[in-house]
């Protein structure tokens, strides 16, 4: 009798120390979860005062520049980002053709004339963001402006493209 007493108290300590470990597990995965979308929201809607700040203290700007350039950031902002949303769009639409079984080669075509098009909007708008900032500048502001734009293109425009020297190019050179 002892035995199946000890016996049933064992499998309930064991059941309510799964529940304990299952429940715990899904704390922490809901929390993590919840801390993602924060870190995610803050990001979202903090880069336009993040980059203010960082022109300032780049630049060493003067508040009346500081006002110019947050200006000149959010208008920016606005329609680069309404152009990146249509160029998401456009990237969808035309991999949704491509993954078709029947894939219209000539929407393709427009869709990615439509993509170029699109991509060339977005860097004249950049051409005049930059040259609308260049001119709130003063000659060393100038400069520097210059050099972080450089620093930001190297970064962020560099297409990550396979080496050579990789198994078929090296095998191909050695022989």
């Amino acid at each position: 009798m002892a035995t199946k007493n000890t016996y049933r108290i064992l499998i309930w300590l064991v059941v309510i120390l799964a529940a304990t470990n299952l429940s715990m597990g899904i704390s922490f995965w809901y929390h993590k979860q919840q801390d993602k979308k924060a870190t995610e929201t803050q990001q979202v809607e903090m880069p336009s005062e993040q980059r203010t700040r960082f022109f300032r203290e780049q630049l060493n700007l003067q508040p009346d520049q500081v006002d110019s350039f947050r200006e000149l950031n959010r208008t920016y902002n606005r329609s680069a980002r309404r152009i990146s949303d249509q160029l998401t769009q456009l990237r969808i639409e035309m991999v949704e053709e491509m993954g078709k079984a029947d894939a219209d080669t000539a929407k393709l075509h427009a869709i990615s004339v439509e993509i170029g098009e699109m991509h060339k909007t977005l860097k004249d708008l950049t051409v005049d963001y930059y040259l609308d900032m260049k001119a709130v500048c003063n000659e060393n502001q100038q400069e520097k402006l210059k050099e972080v734009f450089l620093s930001m293109t190297k970064s962020k425009e560099d297409v990550s493209l396979p080496q050579r020297g990789g198994r078929r190019y090296g095998r191909q050179n050695r022989e």
